[in-house]
């Protein structure tokens, strides 16, 4: 059983969680509140006693602009993103971060003693999600990241 923190909110979690998803009427659903959803946009997979971090992601016309699976990036519409893990040289690393070509930070999973914390800025279709320490938004005013 692994831990994990986003926003405000500490949950328990099996071999998966999920950050953020899709129900089935289309509608945005925060992880951890709830059944799982049925397209899940954000998720870590917990395993060898690390996280992986997963994502897919896409723009406002539904085309995918991010795929990440077990911290590889596997579809980034125009290189847009890249992944730095730390230590690079340790399989589960300890963190994981993706940024943008501005070198802004779209997501960011690490470990924290036990327990692994999740933070956020990043899009999916119409909706902005920004997920820090002091809680987590859907289409915010500015980014807190």
């Amino acid at each position: 059983m692994a831990t994990i923190r986003f926003g405000s909110n500490t949950f328990s979690a099996g071999n998966d969680f999920t950050i953020v998803g899709v129900d089935e009427g289309g509608n945005l659903i925060i992880g951890g509140f709830g059944p799982p959803p049925k397209r899940p946009l954000v998720w870590v997979h917990f395993s060898q006693g690390g996280a992986f971090l997963n994502a897919d992601l896409s723009d406002v016309d539904g085309e995918t602009v991010l795929q990440i699976k077990d911290n590889v990036i596997t579809h980034n519409k125009n290189n847009v993103y890249s992944v730095q893990q730390f230590p690079d040289n340790q399989i589960p690393p300890d963190r994981v971060v993706v940024v943008n070509q501005y070198g802004e930070t779209a997501l960011d999973l690490r470990r924290e003693g036990t327990i692994w914390d999740f933070n956020g800025d990043f899009y999916h279709g119409s909706w902005h999600i920004v997920a820090t320490p002091e809680g987590t938004a859907i289409n915010p005013a500015s980014s807190r990241v």
